[in-house]
């Protein structure tokens, strides 16, 4: 992947990290301040033929923005004055904004401070301190390019702008704004929230070995600027906008406790600027656009379109077939005019929904292809849509030296049921945790869509480590008392549910640590099983609640398949179980998960029942809604045929 190409997943990466919900940003306030992205400039006057890329600007559209901002009554502020409103030293002006300046180009001492200057606008500019480095050639390795040393600010113009009082210095990496190699098969992705990938040597970074080398990156950015006569950073400028906690942490370390990003939306003076979204700024956005953006406007979101997809199905021992599938499987996504992927990143090849192996690099089982990085980094890149790694939480065979769910009745696993670990287990949760971190830290997704595996039935847990946990709770620590007893048995099923969505929220901060994430939270779904929305006494069976679900989750994800539930009469039964979800949870908050298989039969479903299916839960108000499984090898279902239901580039027909 070029320069170029990584520049692109800039404006991918906020259609991917989109939150989707009716709302993306609240309408502004007098504590609100909204932050603007620019790049490179050129005076068509002195180079009328320049061609101009997507992130360079004419001097004559800068004018023109600084005008309005004039006429409009915008006032630009420097980063201090938002610390000051911060600390409650000095209210910011009204309509404020804060102006950016990425890179350190030339351009920024001969086109942009000059009018800065002029208009008596502060700003933050943020340099790369490598590109800054004297080179024999006089040539700076730019990427995969190599480019003239004379495109950047040299240390006299950096001093000079800062010594001005106008121009605050932030960080933008000293050598970090590159892609870098993030898995075995050569995916390019940014440098600061991937670990690395040496081929010569077939492994990666360890998490440890990651964050030493963001320390040593942010250190020498810092002392580099100290060097020369720069005040120490305190502001860090993410390189392609991608960051995560890791890195906000390692950046904290060195002083940066500010960093910018290039997530969308309004900033607040109360929120900690440890991410201050900013919109990227371009040739083409006109005044129209950034009047949108400088006012806050709401902008709504379009429902989510769901495609669930089995990377079993991607995954060949021959490497020629799975890169086939690969590319199928893309052009198909790209082409279904959907925008969530719900992508499997554990190894099930025996179909029994307990992982066996995983799609990623991870310290605790087989890894059965490094798969899972870059069919999202390719689904998110090259289709367009945002990915959620989907993820057993229980359902995991690590082997005989750890605590399985025990059912009573057999003083073992249920053979009838998924194997899951014990989640009363400190071995396990710690296991678990793990995986999930390094699914963060080798993974590149949205968001997570927790597996149907957790659960705990009414004869379910009896393991040893469960038994403590119901003492320390206060109950009988054995699972017969508890079901002969009324009470115990009501506070048992609530706690258990309880149990199990605080460790999922829990797997969720992990996953967090290292993944590359946005301003908004993770997404989280999390599948239900329809007798759990249908027979609200099922929770006894289930350790699953709607409600709560409704309050845990982004998104309940409903598995509304009738033939799975051997319904008699399945169109009624969809209206009936959109009618009773609705009731528990918001429409903005519930997915349903319709079946494109019968597994009874073990045929698919014609693509027409399907889109029947679809039309019925979306007049009934379901506004999200998607399928699985998707055999795109054999393009069933027919996206055709589902288009005029399921596409997300206009209104579903038949919707409410």
């Amino acid at each position: 992947m070029t320069v170029s190409e990584l520049d692109n997943t800039r404006t991918i990466h906020h259609f991917n990290q989109l939150v989707p919900r009716p709302l993306r940003s609240a309408p502004r306030d007098d504590l609100s301040y909204v932050a603007l992205c620019y790049h490179d400039f050129i005076d068509l006057r002195l180079t009328p033929d320049a061609k101009i890329f997507p992130d360079t600007l004419t001097r004559d559209r800068l004018v023109e923005h600084f005008n309005w901002l004039k006429q409009q009554g915008y006032h630009p502020v420097s980063f201090q004055q938002i610390i000051d409103a911060q600390t409650g030293k000095a209210p910011l002006p009204d309509k404020a904004v804060l102006l950016t300046f990425d890179d350190g180009y030339a351009s920024f001492y001969y086109t942009v401070y000059p009018l800065l200057k002029l208009y008596n606008f502060p700003a933050v500019m943020a340099i790369v301190g490598h590109w800054l480095e004297p080179s024999a050639n006089g040539m700076v390795p730019y990427g995969k390019l190599m480019i003239s040393q004379k495109r950047f600010l040299n240390w006299e113009q950096i001093k000079e702008m800062q010594d001005s009082g106008l121009i605050e210095i932030a960080s933008h990496t000293y050598n970090s704004h590159y892609g870098i190699y993030a898995n075995s098969f050569g995916n390019e992705e940014p440098a600061v929230t991937s670990p690395a990938y040496d081929p010569k040597q077939g492994r990666y970074e360890t998490l440890t070995q990651y964050k030493q080398r963001l320390l040593s990156d942010f250190e020498q950015s810092r002392d580099q600027m100290v060097k020369h006569g720069i005040r120490p950073p305190r502001i860090m400028v993410w390189p392609y906008g991608a960051y995560n906690l890791a890195a906000l942490e390692v950046a904290d370390k060195v002083g940066m406790t500010y960093a910018l990003s290039l997530d969308e939306g309004v900033n607040s003076v109360h929120e900690s600027g440890r991410n201050v979204k900013r919109y990227l700024i371009e040739q083409e956005i006109n005044l129209d656009r950034l009047d949108e953006i400088l006012s806050g406007e709401p902008q709504f979101e379009g429902s989510e379109r769901i495609v669930h997809v089995d990377l079993d199905y991607v995954y060949s021992d021959d490497p020629a077939e799975m890169n086939r599938n690969l590319d199928i499987l893309i052009e198909r996504i790209k082409g279904a005019g959907i925008n969530t992927v719900y992508l499997q990143a554990f190894a099930d090849p025996d179909g029994d929904g307990v992982a066996d192996a995983l799609y990623f690099q991870n310290s605790y089982l087989p890894v059965r292809a490094d798969l899972f990085n870059r069919v999202a980094w390719q689904l998110k890149t090259r289709a367009g849509v945002k990915v959620f790694a989907w993820m057993p939480v229980l359902g995991f065979d690590l082997g005989p030296n750890y605590q399985y769910v025990t059912d009573v009745r057999f003083g073992a696993p249920d053979k009838g049921r998924y194997l899951r670990l014990s989640p009363f287990s400190v071995k396990n949760r710690n296991a678990i945790r793990q995986i999930y971190r390094e699914l963060g830290a080798y993974g590149k997704f949205a968001g997570i869509l927790f597996h149907d595996d957790a659960f705990l039935t009414d004869f379910e847990d009896a393991s040893p480590a469960a038994l403590q946990q119901y003492r320390r709770w206060g109950l009988n620590p054995n699972v017969t008392a508890i079901r002969e007893d009324g009470e115990q048995m009501a506070s048992w099923i609530q706690r258990k549910t309880q149990y199990l969505i605080d460790f999922t929220l829990d797997l969720a901060e992990n996953a967090r640590q290292y993944a590359s994430g946005s301003g908004s939270p993770m997404m989280l779904a999390r599948n239900i099983y329809a007798e759990a929305v249908l027979n609200p006494a099922s929770e006894a069976w289930f350790a699953q609640s709607m409600s709560a679900f409704g309050q845990a989750y982004d998104y309940t994800a409903v598995m509304a398949m009738p033939y799975m539930e051997q319904a008699e009469q399945p169109m009624a039964w969809l209206r009936n179980i959109a009618k009773v979800s609705l009731q528990s949870v918001p429409a903005d908050k519930l997915v349903f998960e319709l079946q494109a298989r019968n597994w009874r039969t073990g045929k698919p479903l014609s693509s027409e029942e399907l889109a029947q299916q679809m039309k019925i839960i979306a007049q009934e108000g379901i506004q999200h809604y998607g399928y699985y499984p998707d055999d795109f090898i054999t393009a069933q279902p027919d996206l055709k045929v589902l288009r005029p239901v399921f596409s997300n580039s206009g209104k579903m027909e038949g919707a409410k």
